[in-house]
């Protein structure tokens, strides 16, 4: 049973309300004005306009020989990222809204979100002591929420469907931009809202609702499509919402169904009630957001806010803020929500091919902006100075790999994965230079985000930029070997690059330049994870080392449990507990939404611009999605041919679970502890190869089973071979 998310206050802001999503859907509830307001957002929602021209200020080889220009964001390097002030950029656009009209003030407030069944329970007080309450929930297969009113203040409520206010200073960008007010129709039964953006493009929104003697019902839904589809989709919204509203209990006996399919095939246990919830909860946005036939997830995923443009332009951002969003997807077997950004990504290629032939003059390669659009177009800009950048698509070509490296599809990995992964090798072939050592140097990288000078630290050969170049080059040589290529090239070329270099610090920032100060990213931790390659060494203890002692001054949101999944790997699990928990006590706003800096004035980081320069209601979700990632690290991670169970468990948790877990291979993980000693682990092999099993502690297997019978193949060293079907069980002796 999991435990309710619960919401005690009245939520005022945006990011304090309780939440509801489908994957091209999401909602967010909160008070505004005094009335009940409810977000509408949609996948579709985008400004892809750009009225610079497509062409970047300067080229790479200009850049490298007028680097003071460009990091000082010099107008003939670098475009202008202030869109929302002119219409020069691609931004996420805003919610459109349905609000209800309540009969009074509101006095108190309570919300209990059962995530198992993604419905939610609504209890609200008005001043003059009348009780309105209510069910929500948002249907997991069709486009549509649904909201029940209980009793006669239910029957009192006044819909009406929104819009963007024009007017308001916080969508003035949208005026700015000649955008035109919404259409708005309104009947006894329904409604409909259609909302221009884009150019081209209609936003349609239809509800209909239903006064029986209980109270009332309110069914609506939202699609976009170019304006000359409107009214198709006005029809179709419409026949939909009536056709819920009159079959309510059908639909949402398969939404039921839906969720407890997804809950079914994962499970941790822990004896830490805040991690337990935030691992829950986590859990609960990440179906919320990622489904096999929906989009990737952008900063605010499907809860961008109606009264405001998206912080941070709401985009694709591709570093560890898209990245990160997966993780917990591949490790708790859920391979198949991350296929959406293997497909828009793979779609994007002519795209970031044009842009590695604009800026670097390379054919047939790829380059990634930082801050993207779906259609690989640059948000904000196309060639501001974050979109001229190096390094994001070492990011998303590692994200390629771990698909192949979880679900093993052969088909996936010769259509997609390698032509990417290919285009992104020849980048840097392009790019890379010969020195005196008579190695290949990659010039001018980034390891995101540490500052030096006033600017972005770059210089060559980032730790981040090597580690990940060298590890793709050995990707590609195997992947080549299964559909029957030739992968020599690329180890050739990774052997004439220079290696990565590790000192008494482990690994630095840049071969010659080791951390020197507190700060964000840790992208020089790189080959530990996400790479996975380092585990359980000294390179990793001293690099673990290294960063904790810069303190925690110029931290993030995300620094912290990133740190955690570190110290999994380290075998630090009262570290990684730590870690956890400073980020769920500091960096969730009240309905666990990630918020940047020390809002609340926790005192743990340096006091300065304490939300990243926006206000109280900008969120993102990346951060969020650590949490279990880190969990799952802690029970069970892999490096090589190496599986280390239990190795970041606290010394204090007596007694804790994990089931389902996966690992790369794909192979399926359960493990129990008892009473401070590893019990029991289960091994659903999905691939064969040779495995190597250390767990935490010194002790023995009593017995190991291979598909129900006992066998004595289990060698000194904890490697079994696992083959496709197979079910290991090893059990352990307990103590005495």
């Amino acid at each position: 049973m999991k435990s309710k998310m619960i919401l005690d206050r009245i939520p005022y802001q945006f990011c304090e309300g309780p939440f509801w999503g489908n994957g091209k859907m999401g909602t967010v509830l909160y008070i505004r004005n005094g009335n009940l307001c409810v977000s509408i957002d949609h996948v579709g929602l985008w400004e892809l306009r750009e009225t610079m021209p497509d062409e970047p200020r300067a080229t790479f080889p200009r850049i490298l020989q007028n680097k003071e220009a460009y990091l000082s964001g010099g107008p003939d390097y670098v475009a202008d990222t202030n869109i929302f002030e002119e219409h020069i950029g691609r931004t996420r656009l805003p919610a459109l809204a349905v609000e209800l009209e309540l009969p009074g003030e509101v006095a108190d407030f309570r919300s209990e979100t059962d995530l198992e069944k993604a419905q939610t329970r609504i209890h609200l007080e008005l001043a003059d002591g009348r009780k309105i309450v209510s069910r929500v929930w948002l249907d997991s297969c069709v486009n549509i929420l649904g909201m029940e009113f209980e009793g006669e203040a239910g029957k009192e409520l006044a819909v009406h469907a929104l819009g963007w206010d024009l007017e308001s200073p916080r969508l003035s960008t949208l005026k700015n931009w000649n955008y035109e007010p919404c259409t708005q129709r309104q009947g006894h039964d329904g409604f409909t809202v259609i909302q221009y953006f884009g150019g081209e493009m209609s936003a349609v929104l239809c509800g209909a609702k239903q006064v029986t003697e209980d109270g009332l019902f309110l069914a609506v839904g939202i699609e976009t499509a170019p304006q000359d589809q409107e009214r198709r989709l006005e029809e179709e919204g419409r026949r939909l919402a009536l056709e819920y509203v009159g079959n309510k209990d059908a639909f949402l006996a398969e939404h039921e169904k839906d969720w407890a399919a997804y809950w079914k095939g994962f499970c941790i246990t822990v004896p830490n009630e805040r991690l337990q919830e935030a691992f829950e909860q986590e859990m609960y946005k990440l179906y919320c957001n990622e489904r096999e036939d929906s989009s990737p997830i952008t900063l605010q995923g499907v809860w961008n806010p109606d009264n405001r443009m998206p912080a941070w332009y709401g985009d694709l951002h591709n570093d560890l803020n898209v990245q990160s969003c997966y993780w917990p997807a591949y490790k708790t077997g859920n391979v198949r929500l991350v296929r959406p950004y293997i497909e828009y990504y793979s779609r994007a290629i002519p795209r970031l091919e044009k842009r590695a032939w604009k800026l670097f003059g390379i054919r047939d390669a790829i380059h990634a902006p930082v801050m993207m659009a779906p259609d690989g177009t640059g948000a904000a800009s196309e060639w501001c100075y974050w979109n001229t950048l190096l390094g994001p698509e070492l990011f998303v070509a590692v994200d390629f790999t771990w698909f192949y490296e979880y679900s093993k599809e052969k088909d996936t990995l010769r259509e997609q994965i390698y032509p990417f992964v290919e285009k992104v090798i020849h980048l840097y072939q392009g790019i890379a230079c010969e020195k005196e050592d008579g190695y290949l140097h990659i010039p001018f990288t980034t390891s995101p985000e540490i500052d030096r000078d006033g600017h972005m630290l770059m210089a060559d050969d980032a730790t981040f930029t090597l580690s990940s170049l060298h590890y793709l080059c050995r990707k590609m040589a195997d992947y080549a070997a299964l559909i029957g290529k030739d992968g020599s090239v690329f180890l050739e070329w990774e052997a004439k690059l220079a290696p990565v270099k590790t000192n008494e610090k482990g690994f630095p920032l840049y071969d010659g330049i080791d951390v020197f100060g507190s700060h964000r990213h840790f992208c020089q931790l790189y080959p530990i994870f996400p790479l996975c390659q380092e585990a359980h060494n000294e390179v990793a203890d001293r690099s673990l080392d290294t960063a904790i002692n810069q303190g925690f001054l110029e931290y993030a949101a995300f620094s912290f449990p990133y740190m955690g999944i570190m110290a999994a790997r380290c075998g630090r699990g009262n570290m990684c507990r730590t870690m956890l928990e400073i980020y769920c006590m500091v960096f969730r706003s009240r309905n666990s939404f990630t918020v940047n800096g020390d809002p609340y004035q926790n005192g743990v980081l340096r006091i300065s611009d304490t939300n990243a320069g926006e206000s109280s209601d900008a969120f993102t979700l990346e951060s969020g999605f650590f949490i279990p990632t880190a969990l799952c690290e802690m029970f069970v991670h892999r490096a090589g041919a190496d599986v280390w169970m239990l190795m970041g468990i606290p010394d204090e948790w007596k007694d804790c679970s994990c089931e389902d877990l996966t690992i790369e291979g794909g192979h399926r993980i359960s493990i129990w502890q008892e009473n401070y000693r590893i019990r029991k682990a289960v091994v659903k092999a999905a691939y064969e190869e040779k495995l190597s099993f250390h767990w935490k502690g010194d002790v023995p297997v009593k017995r190991v089973l291979k598909n129900g019978k006992e066998v004595s193949c289990f060698d000194s060293q904890g490697g079994i071979l696992v083959c496709p079907g197979d079910e290991w069980i090893l059990e352990y002796e307990r103590r005495n």
